[in-house]
């Protein structure tokens, strides 16, 4: 299992995580103009998201 953090500080809301996640983690919050963490439980650990995010917004880490 992994806990994936998004520093909404960080974030510039580019949805990169959004499309690229292979499992689709992450949806998008369209009121707020951010990703958010819909599926964690499915989440393989890939880190595929925080390769994309160019500002190093999102860790994953395996608990």
């Amino acid at each position: 299992m992994f806990e994936i953090t998004i520093d909404y500080d960080k974030c510039q809301g580019d949805e990169e995580c959004v499309g690229n996640c292979p499992s689709e983690v992450y949806d998008w919050d369209a009121e707020n103009q951010r990703p958010i963490i819909a599926r964690p439980e499915d989440c393989l650990g890939c880190e595929t998201c925080v390769e994309v995010c160019e500002v190093g917004a999102i860790t994953v880490e395996e608990v």
